[in-house]
């Protein structure tokens, strides 16, 4: 702001009048400016912080407090491949430190789609025996999961072998997106009639006849519209459905303490005749 000029005095004593007057109000300008901004000053570090702190450390530097996270999956890092269906990768539905075993199966129904698998074969009778598959539970690194797989037939269905995973886990564990789609379908059953299940169901990206669907879950985190990402996205967590069936084939296979339970994936050929009536029902459609 421009200074207004003084008011002139007689000649005689110019100097007795401008001198002291401007420093005078040099002065008073001053104090003013000061009053002024000390309380506006305070007013806006108040308003920041909510009180002034003793020690005036700029809150830049104060650290966030660790908000954890999930330890069953990080979320940079996708889960490793257990399996292919035409084209499509099948990611570990659990965080490779949470595994207990990977058992391939027979599917119940015709509709289920072959898997293929790079993970080395276990040794089914040593398996039993130890009651103990092979998992890195460390893994860091590689395309594919470092665990053996089991194969095994089961006398109840007559569909192929290899149409369904089973992925070992405790009951409370985070289940993950097994294939990059859109949920399309998320619903409650009745597993065998009488043991309350959910079931997910993922079309896969860029493939509209495929239907991949996870039970023996709980907690659904995911609806109909998401997308998801293979190995990423968690969409549940395993169900503790050991307490309601006896004998679990994975818990063969398992230590004695572990009843068996887990997750189970399959890939569906969604043009199979009825399957969109049937199985589909209430879906969306993917644009």
């Amino acid at each position: 702001m421009q200074e207004q000029p003084l008011q002139q005095e007689p000649a005689r004593a110019p100097a007795r009048i401008v001198v002291p007057v401007t420093i005078g109000v040099t002065a008073v300008a001053l104090l003013t400016a000061y009053t002024v901004a000390l309380p506006f000053a305070h007013g806006v570090w108040s308003n920041l912080k909510g009180q002034e702190p003793a020690d005036a450390t700029p809150l830049a530097l104060v650290e966030p407090a660790d908000q954890g996270g999930s330890d069953d999956q990080d979320a940079w890092s996708p889960t490793r491949l257990v399996a292919q269906c035409n084209g499509v990768d099948v990611h570990a539905p659990i965080d490779a430190a949470h595994i207990t075993a990977v058992l391939f199966h027979q599917a119940s129904y015709a509709y289920a789609l072959p898997l293929t698998t790079n993970l080395p074969k276990a040794d089914a009778a040593a398996a039993k025996a130890a009651q103990q598959v092979r998992v890195n539970h460390d893994q860091t690194d590689g395309d594919w999961l470092d665990a053996d797989a089991l194969h095994l037939w089961r006398s109840q269905d007559s569909t192929d072998m290899d149409t369904a995973i089973d992925v070992g886990a405790t009951a409370g564990t985070t289940v993950i997106a097994p294939v990059s789609g859109t949920v399309v379908l998320v619903r409650d059953y009745q597993l065998y009639d009488r043991v309350p299940d959910i079931e997910i169901h993922i079309q896969p990206d860029g493939h509209p006849e495929m239907d991949c669907v996870a039970i023996h879950i709980t907690d659904a985190q995911v609806q109909a519209g998401d997308h998801v990402e293979g190995g990423v996205t968690p969409i549940a967590s395993v169900r503790d459905i050991a307490c309601s069936i006896d004998g679990i084939q994975l818990s063969d296979y398992t230590p004695a303490d572990d009843p068996g339970n887990h997750t189970h994936i399959q890939v569906n050929n969604a043009d199979y005749p009825g399957y969109r009536e049937k199985k589909l029902q209430g879906a969306i459609a993917v644009p």
